[in-house]
């Protein structure tokens, strides 16, 4: 995913109406090998600027959220 789509991606995740909702979107952006570097480095960025704003509420879900990407894309490298 480029940077562009990433942060549509983020919006869309961050606006997911439940928690069953980010895990399909989480699941379907790892099947589809779209966390790539610079996904992450946007997700890192958005970090970055939700903390400037004073925002802790959001970038923590987002750092749940990528902790959970990241986790998962591991454990589905190992159990290839």
């Amino acid at each position: 995913m480029n940077r562009a789509e990433t942060l549509v991606w983020i919006e869309d995740v961050l606006d997911a109406l439940d928690q069953s909702e980010v895990i399909e979107m989480i699941k379907e952006a790892i099947m589809a090998d779209e966390a790539t570097p610079e996904f992450f480095e946007t997700i890192d960025a958005e970090l970055e600027r939700y903390k400037a704003e004073g925002d802790q509420q959001t970038a923590n879900h987002l750092t749940r959220i990528a902790a959970t990407i990241a986790s998962v894309r591991q454990n589905r490298k190992e159990n290839l």
